[in-house]
């Protein structure tokens, strides 16, 4: 079943970049170190910037190259498994597919839409 997104627009909201510099501590929380001048108690995006250790690259190679091993599904098993979650799903017509997909494409759409009139 497909999930209900509201179908409200976001508010266009014009943001402000500032950066500044800080710490993570063991807990994952992010303390600046000095506070931001001229700023009102709200809530905030952040984008965190931090050096990758050799360790960190390490990690994502090994995870890519652990993946490229792995055994592809070929497309008979896709099929075969794909109608089975689909028809679990309650999706057990091809009238019932075709709905879904333009569901999905309408849901899409309407993202962009909103994702497009929000940047405007």
């Amino acid at each position: 079943m497909l999930s209900s997104h509201s179908s409200s627009v976001i508010p266009k909201t014009f943001m402000k970049a500032i950066q500044a510099t800080g710490k993570i501590n063991a807990q994952g929380q992010l303390s600046l170190d000095r506070p931001i001048e001229g700023t009102s108690s709200s809530s905030v995006r952040v984008i965190i910037l931090f050096a990758e250790t050799e360790a960190d690259t390490n990690e994502f190679w090994k995870s890519i190259s652990e993946y490229q091993q792995r055994t592809l599904m070929s497309a008979e098993q896709l099929e075969k498994g794909l109608k089975q979650v689909l028809a679990e799903a309650g999706y057990d017509s091809k009238e019932k597919i075709i709905d879904l997909v333009q569901d999905v494409k309408r849901e899409i759409a309407e993202e962009r839409q909103q994702k497009q009139d929000w940047i405007e």
